[in-house]
């Protein structure tokens, strides 16, 4: 019923905006690139009574992720438009609108200037209009490219989390904590579809090659109507569509990995774009330390993009990405193991701008995530460890963008998914008839979704958006409501004061098993045993330009409620017969803190510091004996200095330096004497009663790379030198205890020791575009 009624109340919402329209004219569009063809996105069109340009304008638009503008209810006269982003030049068009126009449609193409500053490396997207957008950063993927890499290839992840509220656990984990929210909490998307896991192993690289990019919006938390699914964060990723002009090739060799990038117009209305990469870590083992005991690792990606422009107003869309990671274990170790993942998705989708107040997005998509562990004792024991994962959706989406008048745009759209699951988790089997006996635990689940938001313009200074999301979940006969609220203020120019409050669900849950060192993500719905989670966030901040803009200071407080967030019992069981969602327990957490960010937006010399001051705790009754602990991805303080510097033409250096204090981890609180049957002496074992209650030591570190850009013949080439962990810093990946026998008394001492990972590692990489 509510459903029913939350529909209609929308209807009735867009049928009174259609009728209260002015009868003027509107103005729309679509702006790209001159050569590429590829939407401009954030470009700024603005209208003017005279050619006054400084101004107030008349009249103001963004250009969303495909290009298009809206400019309603313009009164006959003549005007001036004036259409800018950076990097491009500015166009400036002379119109006059008749009394009886009701319409013009005015597509822009720009052209690419050579700019006497560097590009801006993160930027706002900000024009005449408040925006009410609040934790939102676009990432250049110019940045990406520019800064240091383990492997010497640039690496979108790497690049996120040198910003101020994001952070990794360890070096060698897969997936990104923001705002104290888990890696599952975020939800990733590429050209509109869900990637389950983004990362390959160690984050040294996400899925996605970074050439095939074309915009990357982070929203770090009280994200808006549009989204949603997920309890924390936003990572929303658009693929470049293919060059319309002639066939682009890049390639990149390192010493480590490769990757190539293919754009080209298949014919005047159709373009494609494919990308690749590999990484070989595991042939170069077997080459050069074919009797090491060390694991071996692998991975590929591929990333495809297909588009038809039907006509000005309509085109088709097919995106692809496939992906795929290895970990197995050296024949010559005596404890073997074969972990892989993978993740494929399909798109389809078609954009249409049915009016020039309606641009819409319909969209089928399939997205599958398979995960699968297998540990084997080679000595000859019978007991073995066997997980297997395997998500699949389909899913289908439309949504529309509504411009009734100046100060009002309307977003709406309805989201169905059909989720498939497979899961099987087994600590001891005898063969593999066995273990393919207990893949029976499959689960398919049905979710649904409406969403409304409404961005109004109150006034010069001050703007709100309203936006409602409803999720009904079969499984639990559930429906949820999740309201979305933003206020943006500006007391003075270049001021901005903004506030935001999101509820959201999460039915899709990824549990991992903290008494297994090696990855056993797996994911698992909301069932009648099992509540979905939820978050309530608010957001305060406020923002500031100086300087012409070239520096944008920044400063957000948040605090985040969680419940109903899943771990496994303390006390599980994973035999074959036991029943998965028994071992499960359900808790509480919340994460609050407050980030700092002076970003230098242009110059020869540009880049960000950082500070974050930040809690994250977590309370289950199983655990910790129903105390509140903090979890192993806390940080109390965490810094990040990020410097880039051009010189000479050809010439970048890039520096990153991050600081984090210690993170939680748990030590045995004592140990006592275990003796087994027909043993004559004890065995000593540790006591673990409390979770977390340790601290690492501070991580530090810092990153240098120089890269020249050069020409051989027509083909443009970069030489990129990268130094990781430059003072080779001795970075504590874990402690542990052991126990070591005095050769005196013959005793067992207990000793603290220390892992570390990665030292001082210098890359080579060599690019070239032609």
């Amino acid at each position: 019923m509510r459903l029913k009624l939350f529909f209609l109340l929308i209807v009735i919402f867009i049928s009174n905006s259609l009728l209260a329209q002015q009868v003027n004219c509107t103005i729309s569009g679509v702006v790209k690139d001159s050569i590429s063809g590829q939407a401009v996105i954030g470009a700024s069109v603005v209208i003017y009574t005279d050619t006054n340009f400084t101004n107030s304008p008349f009249r103001g638009s963004i250009t969303n992720r495909y290009g298009f503008y809206s400019l309603p209810n313009i009164p006959e006269g003549h005007y001036y438009i004036a259409i800018r982003s950076l990097g491009y030049k500015t166009i400036i068009k002379e119109l006059t609108i008749g009394q009886e126009q009701k319409s013009l449609r005015l597509n822009f193409a720009l052209i690419e200037e050579e700019l006497v500053l560097p590009e801006v490396l993160i930027k706002e997207k900000r024009d005449t209009e408040i925006s009410n957008q609040i934790s939102v950063i676009n990432v250049s993927p110019e940045l990406i490219k520019s800064l240091p890499s383990i492997t010497g290839e640039v690496e979108l992840f790497r690049t996120l989390q040198l910003l101020p509220g994001v952070k990794i656990s360890t070096e060698i984990s897969s997936g990104l904590y923001i705002r104290g929210g888990s890696p599952d909490q975020t939800l990733t998307l590429v050209d509109g579809v869900i990637v389950y896991n983004p990362s390959h192993l160690g984050n040294f690289a996400s899925t996605f090659n970074t050439d095939a990019i074309s915009d990357v919006k982070l929203i770090k938390g009280a994200f808006p109507a549009n989204y949603g699914g997920r309890l924390s964060s936003v990572i929303d990723i658009k693929l470049r569509e293919g060059s319309r002009d002639r066939l682009k090739s890049k390639f990149s060799l390192g010493m480590i990995s490769s990757n190539f990038m293919v754009e080209s117009p298949l014919n005047e209305n159709s373009t494609i774009m494919i990308s690749g990469r590999r990484m070989y870590y595991d042939a170069l083992q077997n080459i050069f330390y074919p009797s090491s005991v060390l694991p071996r690792y692998n991975f590929y990606d591929l990333n495809g993009k297909v588009n038809w422009n039907l006509n000005d107003a309509n085109w088709i869309t097919v995106s692809a990405l496939f992906g795929k990671d290895r970990l197995y274990a050296s024949d010559r170790g005596t404890i073997g193991y074969d972990i892989n993942w993978a993740n494929r998705t399909l798109n389809l989708s078609w954009t249409s701008i049915s009016s020039p107040i309606l641009f819409s997005i319909t969209s089928i998509s399939y997205t599958n995530y398979t995960f699968q562990v297998f540990l084997e004792d080679r000595a000859g024991s019978s007991a073995n460890y066997f997980t297997h994962s395997d998500l699949t959706d389909l899913t289908f989406k439309r949504e529309t963008e509504f411009f009734p008048s100046e100060n009002n745009q309307i977003k709406f759209g309805t989201e169905l998914s059909i989720h498939n699951f497979k899961l099987s988790s087994s600590d001891f089997f005898l063969d593999e008839m066995e273990r393919e006996s207990n893949l029976t635990n499959d689960q398919i689940s049905l979710e649904g979704v409406l969403y409304f938001s409404n961005d109004i313009k109150l006034s010069r200074y001050f703007s709100t958006n309203l936006g409602l999301r409803t999720y009904y979940f079969k499984e639990r006969r559930k429906l949820a409501l999740e309201p979305r609220l933003s206020f943006s203020f500006i007391p003075f120019d270049e001021f901005y004061i903004r506030l935001a409050y999101a509820r959201a669900h999460q039915f899709l849950h990824m549990i991992t098993r903290n008494d297994i060192s090696l990855p056993t993500d797996l994911w698992y719905p909301s069932n009648e045993k099992i509540e979905p989670a939820r978050s309530d966030q608010f957001v305060l901040g406020t923002e500031t330009f100086l300087f012409n803009g070239i520096y944008q200071l920044s400063v957000e407080g948040y605090y985040k409620s969680l419940s109903n967030i899943l771990e496994f019992n303390p006390a599980a069981t994973f035999s074959i017969n036991s029943k998965f969602d028994e071992q499960l327990i359900s808790g509480k957490g919340e994460a609050y803190g407050v980030e700092f960010l002076i970003n230098k937006r242009a110059g020869e010399l540009n880049g960000w510091i950082g500070y974050t001051l930040s809690w994250t705790r977590r309370k289950f009754d199983e655990i910790n004996r129903g105390r509140i602990f903090y979890p192993r991805y806390d940080r109390r303080h965490d810094f990040s200095v990020v410097l880039s510097y051009s010189f000479l033409n050809d010439w970048n250096v890039s520096a990153t330096w991050i600081y984090g204090s210690g993170q939680a981890y748990t030590l045995p609180n004592g140990q006592f004497g275990f003796m087994e049957i027909g043993k004559s002496s004890n065995d000593v074992r540790f006591d673990y009663l409390s979770r977390n209650t340790y601290r690492l030591p501070d991580y530090h570190k810092l990153d240098l790379s120089t890269g020249y850009k050069f020409k051989i013949k027509e083909m443009q080439c970069q030489l990129t030198l990268s130094f990781f962990n430059l003072y080779n810093r001795k970075n504590p990946f874990a402690q542990y205890i052991t126990y070591e026998v005095d050769p005196v008394s013959g005793n067992k001492i207990p000793k603290l020791k220390q892992l570390t990972l990665f030292p001082f590692i210098p890359s080579l990489s060599f690019s070239a575009q032609f």
